[in-house]
């Protein structure tokens, strides 16, 4: 690949609606890795609050665990998106 060549974008702007879909493997791997961690962390603490009796406290961890997640996943679609 020369350097002048541009790098292939990992997401391209929706045709309809709003924001940006994946566009390569890279994308959808992206996506497919936040949605793992948005899904699997509530009912990963959901197991450990009952297993070592935790207080509610937790809940706000969980949250910013997942706000955390979507910054990041933001974040790469901010730098791997395609031409507008």
């Amino acid at each position: 690949m020369n350097s002048d060549d541009p790098k292939p974008s990992w997401f391209r702007e929706r045709t309809f609606g709003y924001g940006y879909g994946p566009a390569s493997w890279q994308g959808w791997l992206v996506t497919a890795i936040f949605l793992i961690l948005v899904i699997g962390t509530p009912k990963l603490a959901e197991h450990l609050i009952l297993l070592y009796h935790l207080g509610h406290d937790w809940y706000f961890a969980i949250v910013a665990l997942i706000l955390a997640y979507t910054a990041a996943f933001l974040g790469i679609i901010y730098i791997h998106r395609g031409p507008s």
